[in-house]
């Protein structure tokens, strides 16, 4: 870039892949830190009930996580049915704890854990997740949230520097 751009543009997209590449680190990371969360919660949940398989639940769930607010409820359905297997007395006990879990991880912990790893506040998640879910299904659900933090800076530091012209040119 620098051979056949101007250095003041090859500037600008060094910044911006560095900011992309910075905020997606984050997000990954954010999400295994949420998953383990939610898998432990969902452990400690079955385990307290009493509920068969709590530790192969909750390593699903886990894993399932990586794809935000729906992979978990794969992972419920799959509970659900080994629990099924075993004791179907319980399924309706496990399915509850189970979205109460979800709704509470859902609603709390995700936004947070994710949305502070990349610089969100909760609400902007939340957004990100429903405007990239409605228009790229679960591929925008899961790459909004970075794309959305990468913008949301873009446009924070591109406000900054109008607001310095503008304090400079008033200074004169």
């Amino acid at each position: 870039m620098d051979a056949h751009l101007k250095k003041k543009t090859a500037d600008k997209i060094y910044h911006i892949c560095g900011l992309i590449n910075d905020t997606y680190s984050k997000f990954l990371s954010g999400q295994c830190i949420e998953a383990c969360i939610l898998g432990v919660l969902i452990f400690i949940s079955f385990s307290i009930f009493r509920m068969p398989y709590a530790s192969l639940i909750g390593v699903l769930t886990a894993v399932c996580a990586f794809v935000p607010y729906i992979g978990a409820f794969a992972s419920c359905f799959v509970g659900a049915f080994l629990i099924l297997l075993v004791n179907p007395s319980q399924v309706v006990i496990c399915v509850i704890v189970y979205l109460v879990v979800q709704f509470i991880e859902n609603q709390f912990i995700y936004p947070n854990v994710v949305g502070t790893s990349v610089g969100l506040s909760p609400l902007w998640t939340l957004i990100a997740v429903l405007i990239g879910g409605s228009l790229m299904g679960l591929f925008g659900m899961i790459f909004f949230i970075p794309l959305c933090a990468v913008l949301l800076t873009l446009l924070k530091e591109h406000t900054n520097r109008v607001i310095e012209k503008k304090k400079t040119l008033s200074q004169e």
